[in-house]
C-alpha cells in the first residue's frame, strides 16, 4: 500500500513539474488582430544583462493563425526548440517574445512584427508554481528614410520583378549626391552602386560609419547609390542576382534602375563611369553582376564575398561531401571562427534558422542559387535534421558557382570583363569564405582570367574593407575615371 501511495505521489509531482514548463503569450489590449505568423520566445540565463549582451540561450517557437485579442497562445514541450527542451529548464531565465507576421520581408524586426517591450524573468523547474506570461505590446513601424539635400530615397517599381512575382515589387535605393551637385547644374557624375551585406539596407546612405567604409567623399566626386537587397524578399537577401526563386533582380537593376538613376540624378550612362561594389552577400552580388553584365560596368570591387566557388562552401564541398554538418572524417563542422576557434556550428546555425522560419542565411542561398518547389519555395540543399546533402539540388546550383561560370564563359566575356573585377577577403574570415576565394582564384588563374584576387593580412570577415583598402579602391576607381 505504501509503495502504491509513493508511486502516486511521484506521479503527481511529475505531472506538477511538467505543468509548469509552459510559456503563455497574450496580446496587449491595443492589438486586436487577427494575426498569423511565427511566435518566437528567446531566453537567456544571465538575467542581469539586456538581450544581446549575454550568451545566447534556449529558444522556442510555434506557428499561429487567426490570433485575436483576449486570446493567448501557449508554448510547451511540443514547440519547435533550439538548444534545450522546455521541460528540461531549471532556474531563472530572462524572456522576450516576437511574432513574425511580415511574410514579405525577412527578419524578426521587419515592419508589422509584434514584440514584447518588457523583458520578463521566469522561473522554471520543480517547485515553481508561478506561470510565465509575456505580453506582445508593440509593433515594429515602417522605417522612415532620412532625406536631406544630399541624400535622396528612390522607391522604383520594377516591371520585370512585378511580372515575375505577380505582385507590385519595388527596388529601393539611397542616393548620395556629391558636394558640387546643386551648384554644377548639368554636370554628369560617375556613379557607384553599393550592395550591402547581411542586415544592410539603403538606409546606410545616411549612416556615417557606412559611408566611411565605402570611401564616400574621397577622390573624384561621384554619386553613390546604396541598394537595398532585403526589399520584399521573404527568403533572405536576393543580392541583386537573377534567381529562379526570387526573380530577375540583377536584370532589373541593370535594365531598369540604372537608366532611372541616370535620368533623374545626372549619373553617367557610360559603362566606364559606372561601378559596382559590395560586401559579403553584396560582394557575391557585385561579382555576379560584373560577370553577367560586363559591358555595363567599368569596374567591380567585392570584399568578403559569400561563397564564389561551391567546392568550398563555408568549408563544405557541396558536390562531393555527403553531409553538411559533419566532415568526411566525422567531425562537427564549425562556423563563426574567432581567433581560429569555432564559436558555433553549421548544425546550430541551421537549427536556429528552422526555429525562426523563413529568411535565414542558408535559405537565402537556396533561394538565390536553387530551384523553386512546386509551390514556389526554395528547395533545401540538405536535410535540416540530418545534414545529408541532396546532390541533385547541389547540381542545380552550378549556374551560380562563379568559378564554374568563369571556366565555362571567360573566353566569351573576356573583352568586356578583363581587368575589371577585384576580389578581397580577410585571411581570417569568420565564415571560412577566404577558402572559397582562394579556390576561385586558382581556377580563374588556370583559365587565364584577368581577375584580381587578394587576401588581406590579419583581417577577418568584418575588417577586410579597412581604411587602407578603402583608399586603394577609391584610387583604382579614380584611375578608371581619369582614363576616359
Amino acid at each position: 500500500m505504501k509503495r502504491r501511495l509513493l508511486a502516486l505521489l511521484c506521479c503527481a509531482l511529475s505531472i506538477n513539474t511538467f505543468a509548469q514548463q509552459k510559456i503563455t503569450v497574450q496580446l496587449a489590449p491595443n492589438l486586436h488582430g487577427p494575426y498569423k505568423g511565427r511566435l518566437i520566445i528567446y531566453m537567456q540565463a544571465d538575467t542581469s544583462k539586456p538581450f544581446g549582451q549575454a550568451a545566447e540561450g534556449p529558444a522556442f517557437a510555434i506557428d499561429v493563425k487567426d490570433w485575436k485579442n483576449e486570446e493567448s497562445r501557449t508554448l510547451d514541450k511540443h514547440s519547435i526548440r533550439l538548444n534545450r527542451s522546455l521541460d528540461s529548464l531549471k532556474g531563472a531565465y530572462k524572456l522576450v517574445a516576437i511574432l513574425d507576421t511580415n511574410m514579405q520581408e525577412r527578419g524578426t524586426s521587419a515592419s508589422g512584427n509584434l514584440y514584447t517591450r518588457e523583458e520578463i524573468v521566469g522561473h522554471f523547474g520543480p517547485g515553481n508554481t508561478s506561470p510565465v506570461t509575456l505580453t506582445l505590446s508593440n509593433v515594429f513601424p515602417v522605417r522612415k528614410f532620412n532625406e536631406s539635400d544630399s541624400v535622396k530615397e528612390v522607391v522604383f517599381r520594377s516591371k520585370l520583378l512585378s511580372t515575375f512575382r505577380k505582385q507590385a515589387i519595388e527596388i529601393k535605393a539611397g542616393v548620395i549626391l556629391p558636394p558640387s551637385y546643386h551648384r554644377a547644374e548639368g554636370r554628369i557624375y560617375p556613379v557607384v552602386y553599393i550592395i550591402p551585406g547581411w542586415g544592410g539596407t539603403h538606409h546606410h546612405a545616411y549612416n556615417k560609419g557606412q559611408k566611411n567604409s565605402y570611401g564616400i567623399g574621397q577622390g573624384e566626386e561621384k554619386i553613390y547609390v546604396f541598394l537595398n537587397p532585403e526589399t520584399q524578399t521573404p527568403y533572405g537577401l536576393h543580392a541583386f542576382v537573377d534567381s529562379r526563386v526570387n526573380g530577375p533582380w540583377g536584370t532589373a537593376l541593370v535594365k531598369e534602375l540604372l537608366p532611372f538613376i541616370s535620368k533623374n540624378f545626372r549619373a553617367s550612362k557610360q559603362a566606364d563611369s559606372t561601378f559596382i561594389t559590395g560586401q559579403s552577400s553584396g560582394g557575391y552580388g557585385a561579382i555576379w553582376l560584373a560577370l553577367h553584365f560586363p559591358a555595363s560596368f567599368g569596374g567591380c570591387w567585392a570584399t568578403s564575398p559569400d561563397p564564389i566557388d561551391f567546392s568550398n562552401f563555408t568549408g563544405v564541398d557541396i558536390y562531393r561531401d555527403d553531409n553538411y554538418y559533419v566532415s568526411p572524417s566525422g567531425e562537427e563542422r564549425g562556423i563563426f571562427f574567432v581567433q581560429g576557434k569555432a564559436t558555433s556550428s553549421l548544425r546550430n546555425m541551421a537549427q536556429k534558422e528552422q526555429l525562426e522560419g523563413d529568411g535565414g542565411q542558408q535559405q537565402s542561398f537556396e533561394a538565390e542559387f536553387g530551384l523553386p518547389s512546386p509551390i514556389g519555395r526554395p528547395i533545401p540543399l540538405f536535410n535540416p535534421q540530418t545534414g545529408i546533402i541532396d546532390h541533385r539540388v547541389a547540381s542545380s546550383w552550378k549556374p551560380y558557382d562563379l568559378a564554374l561560370y568563369v571556366r565555362q564563359n571567360w573566353q566569351k566575356i573576356r573583352k568586356d570583363a578583363a581587368n575589371k573585377i577585384r576580389i578581397y577577403a580577410g585571411e581570417n574570415d569568420n565564415f571560412l569564405l577566404q577558402q572559397s576565394v582562394i579556390a576561385f582564384g586558382e581556377k580563374a588563374k588556370k583559365e587565364g582570367a584577368e581577375i584580381k584576387v587578394e587576401l588581406i593580412k590579419g583581417a577577418d570577415h568584418f575588417s577586410t574593407r579597412n581604411t587602407a583598402l578603402t583608399k586603394q579602391i577609391q584610387a583604382e576607381m579614380d584611375r578608371v575615371i581619369q582614363k576616359r
